[in-house]
């Protein structure tokens, strides 16, 4: 599926989002802290119910009584209380005490720190992001076909979830532990990274197995086993109820959209990648006859026990939303996704236990969407299926991305079908297949692609312009030259080959005003180097669709056998009415048609004296188009009508009245924010408070670095005119500024 962030009646999904959100939130007050003070009151009744029966005893079901009310107390720590308490519910709230985000203790192993780096910054981020998402299969288990496949998943049924579920009380927060640990770039099988689990798995120890245990004289052994299986059953609750959530049958898996990610986008895959579920009545009443042994007046609604997990739809729109308002706005919810066109995903609990085995069954072999619904296309593709056991074998990702079946359309990996030599081995052609699900995929003439490619110990972004628009070719075709210490061009002419594979950072880029999308009467071409590349393109662009166009080309190189593309430039002064003329810094020796000259504004006038009526279109090295323009200003040509494309970004100026200036720099998704001055990028802002962000030329043009702006004004923002996705690599602040990062 495509996300296209869908709107009703002019108003974005994220507007009515946002606008429900405040809604609910402005009701919020004392009564939510009532209730929650209630429900922590209520668990700490059912764990003092559940001791006594272990401990004492007193009836022939005193033991399984005492497990399902450990297992109970357990699943509303997390649900009601410890889930929505750490994601900040009640942190606004003044008089909010123990319930604040930075203060709340819960009875549950896992580390509130680390669970709030793993949920908040992972998990929420980036729901179900295949290779993103550490919840997808919680590191060891393959429950959706999209996953990627490895060895291990082969005993994932017979070994793996045996041994999982039986460790559940301890597995949740060693994982959790080693999530946050990726999250933040450290080491994960370091002794650093488990001491705070450690901690509590063996406080938890001691109080299970050996203080309550001994406390409760002869019925030690019943104390100690009913603890052990109420504190199991209790986190295998919560883990299947959370695994349900994202891996049901009728939630989606993405690829990493990237930074272009809108925030309509954001709330789409929100909506499409989690699913609320349907309860059992007949459980729930089994459950509260068990309930009836507590000791406790007026006790909160049955549902506190599934709080934020049967409403996990609304969950993930509203993240700190207590969940008495979620329960609250489900009908709203659904008719906000009715209206935008989203499903509403509900999915039975009943039925998921026996269709989680079987996943776990199924997805032991390497069969991604395509083949889990004809095990048999697998078979036919014989080539593609040792590839997928070579890669598992050794752990190592595919990189032909196999198993999801939807388009990727950021760091896509395409193949290149064909290399040419061009001006004697001094530059390459290159042609790129598009990757699968780009077929509708268009540009038009001066587009460029962005391009990531590993270079020693580096992974650097490059722009390439494509030597043809998309009407005349359904491949993508580069021309990269060598450049006196370009790391990403010698390499790309020195390693890429036929055959070989190349990391598009995203479709073409294919606005701004170098894009020749109409053709214009009479326009003139200045060309210096492999600037000739976007040129070309609208060169054959004219050709194709109006050959007797008046139309001139001034190509400027270094010397004779610099020129790329210098047959087929001869073959279109032939096919058309275009005049070409080449100038070299050396004294050409063999061709007579090749001029020694630089550009000047008396070489303007002399070869093209009509300037002043012409739209100018430039590509060179900086220097050569600074020049240009000051030139064609002189002669008389509007501003307007100069088109440039350069391949030496602009420096960043940094204002020096701005390092007194304070900003607070807020990245909403990784709930982290930072202060700042006013001669700091917001990328630099991103590294320093630790938020990863894709980033190329660290100049505002290759757009790797795009980001959604939710509020505040930076330097690019000056005219007043309000931009909702920025480059940070070179946004500097100029008001306190929160990006959905």
């Amino acid at each position: 599926m495509t996300l296209a962030g869908p709107t009703v009646a002019d108003r974005s999904l994220a507007t009515d989002v946002a606008e429900l959100y405040e809604r609910t939130r402005a009701r919020m007050g004392d009564e939510d802290l009532e209730h929650i003070r209630t429900v922590a009151a209520y668990s700490q009744a059912i764990k003092k119910c559940s001791r006594e029966l272990l401990q004492q005893g007193g009836s022939a079901d005193a033991m399984r009584r005492g497990v399902v009310l450990y297992a109970l107390h357990s699943l509303l720590e997390f649900s009601e209380l410890g889930h929505n308490i750490l994601h900040g519910s009640y942190d606004h709230l003044s008089n909010c005490g123990e319930f604040h985000s930075d203060r709340w203790v819960w009875d549950f192993n896992i580390d509130p720190h680390e669970w709030k780096v793993m949920h908040h910054q992972n998990h929420h981020p980036f729901t179900n992001i295949t290779d993103k998402d550490h919840d997808l299969g919680y590191s060891i288990v393959r429950l959706q076909p999209g996953q990627d496949w490895y060895a291990h998943h082969v005993v994932q049924l017979a070994l793996i979830a045996p041994a999982l579920l039986s460790s559940m009380s301890y597995y949740m927060g060693v994982y959790t532990a080693m999530s946050a640990a990726r999250t933040e770039g450290r080491k994960v099988l370091r002794p650093s990274t488990f001491p705070a689990t450690s901690n509590i798995i063996a406080q938890h120890a001691s109080r299970d197995y050996v203080r309550e245990p001994f406390a409760a004289g002869p019925r030690l052994l019943h104390t100690a086993l009913g603890n052990a299986l109420g504190a199991t059953l209790g986190h295998m609750a919560v883990f299947f109820l959370v695994a349900l959530e994202h891996h049901a049958p009728n939630v989606e898996l993405f690829h990493d959209p990237g930074p272009g990610e809108t925030p309509d986008q954001y709330y789409e895959r929100q909506i499409r990648g989690t699913t609320n579920f349907e309860r059992s009545e007949r459980f729930d009443n089994w459950l509260q006859f068990i309930l009836a042994d507590v000791d406790f007046p007026n006790p909160p609604d049955f549902r506190i026990f599934y709080g934020g997990l049967d409403t996990h739809l609304e969950h993930h729109l509203f993240p700190d939303l207590p969940p008495n308002r979620q329960r609250e706005i489900q009908d709203d919810v659904r008719d906000l996704c009715a209206r935008h066109g989203l499903p509403y995903n509900t999915y039975p609990i009943n039925t998921y236990i026996p269709l989680a085995f079987r996943k776990l069954g199924i997805l032991a072999l390497p069969m991604g969407e395509r083949e889990v619904r004809n095990p048999l296309r697998l078979l036919r593709a014989p080539i593609d299926a040792v590839r997928r056991l070579a890669y598992g074998v050794r752990f190592q990702r595919n990189p032909y991305e196999p198993y999801l079946e939807a388009p990727k359309f950021f760091d896509a990996k395409a193949k290149v079908i064909r290399t040419r030599r061009e001006a004697r081995g001094q530059a390459h052609t290159f042609r790129i297949a598009k990757p699968a699900g780009w077929d509708d995929i268009t540009w038009d003439a001066g587009a460029f692609l962005s391009v990531r490619v590993p270079v020693r110990d580096e992974t650097l972004v490059r722009q390439y312009s494509l030597v043809r628009d998309s009407v005349d070719s359904d491949v993508f075709e580069i021309c990269v030259k060598r450049v006196e210490d370009g790391r990403v061009s010698n390499h790309l002419n020195d390693a890429l080959r036929s055959g070989k594979r190349i990391m598009l950072v995203g479709p073409p880029t294919s606005d701004g005003p170098f894009v020749m999308k109409d053709l214009p009467e009479r326009p003139l071409f200045i060309a210096g180097g492999v600037g000739i590349t976007p040129i070309i393109s609208m060169i054959r662009k004219i050709a194709r669709e109006a050959p007797d166009t008046d139309a001139v080309l001034l190509y400027f190189n270094r010397d004779e056998h610099s020129i790329v593309f210098d047959d087929e430039i001869r073959q279109l002064t032939e096919q058309t009415n275009l005049r070409v003329e080449h100038f070299c810094d050396v004294a050409p020796r063999s061709r007579d048609h090749l001029r020694q000259g630089r550009i000047s504004v008396n070489l303007l006038r002399e070869f093209v004296p009509d300037l002043a009526d012409r739209d100018v279109y430039v590509c060179a090295p900086g220097v050569v188009v600074d020049l240009a323009r000051d030139f064609c200003t002189e002669l008389g040509l509007p501003a307007d009508r100069f088109h440039t494309e350069s391949f030496s970004p602009p420096a960043l100026v940094r204002p020096a009245e701005g390092a007194d200036d304070r900003y607070r720099v807020r990245f909403r998704r990784s709930d982290t924010d930072i202060e700042i001055d006013g001669c700091t990028t917001l990328l630099e802002a991103a590294r320093s408070a630790g938020v990863t962000v894709p980033s190329g030329c660290e100049r505002g043009l290759c757009r790797a670095c795009v980001s959604p702006k939710l509020r505040g004004i930076t330097q690019l923002e000056s005219d007043g005119a309000q931009l909702a996705r920025i480059t940070v690599c070179n946004s500097l602040p100029r008001s306190d500024i929160e990006l959905d990062l």
